[in-house]
C-alpha cells in the first residue's frame, strides 16, 4: 500500500464550502503517480509506453473541507492481462482518529503509443503488481 499526503487548496472548495467532487479525480490521480513512480521509476518513457484509464469511480462517503489533515491509500487489487486495477482510500486525519471519506478505483490500460494500441502489461511491472496483490491479502 503507498500513502500520499494531499493538500486541499482553497480553489479545490465548492461555494458550500466541501472540497468539490471533480477535485477528488486529481488526488486519486497524484496518488497514482506516486504509486506509478515506484514501479517505472524517475526515467520512465511514457510517451512510448503509457497508461489509459478505462474506467474510473468514485464513491463520496463523507465531505472534505479546506483544512483537513488528508491523504489516500492506493493499492493494486486486480491485474489481468493487458490492465490493471488501482484501489483508493480517501482518509481525513481528526482528533477521533482517520475517517474515511472517499473510495475509488481506476482500470488501467497498458499501451504501446508508437504502434497506438493496447499490449500486455508491462514485464518490468508484473512481478512488482502481482507482489503488491499479494502482500495486501
Amino acid at each position: 500500500m503507498d500513502k500520499t499526503p494531499i493538500h486541499v487548496r482553497f480553489s479545490d472548495i465548492d461555494m458550500a464550502g466541501n472540497v468539490h467532487n471533480s477535485k477528488y479525480l486529481s488526488y486519486f490521480e497524484q496518488a497514482r503517480i506516486d504509486f506509478l513512480t515506484k514501479i517505472s521509476g524517475e526515467n520512465w518513457n511514457w510517451r512510448k509506453k503509457g497508461l489509459l484509464i478505462g474506467r474510473i469511480e468514485v464513491d463520496y462517503i463523507l465531505p472534505l473541507h479546506l483544512r483537513d489533515d488528508v491523504h489516500v491509500e492506493t493499492i493494486c487489487d486486480h491485474v489481468g492481462n493487458k490492465s490493471f486495477t488501482l484501489s483508493y482510500k480517501l482518509f481525513k486525519n481528526t482528533s477521533e482518529g482517520s475517517k474515511l471519506c472517499t473510495k475509488g478505483r481506476s482500470i488501467l490500460i497498458c499501451m504501446d503509443f508508437e504502434l497506438n494500441k493496447s499490449v500486455s502489461i508491462f514485464n518490468e511491472w508484473k512481478n512488482f503488481l502481482m507482489e503488491s496483490i499479494n502482500s495486501n491479502s
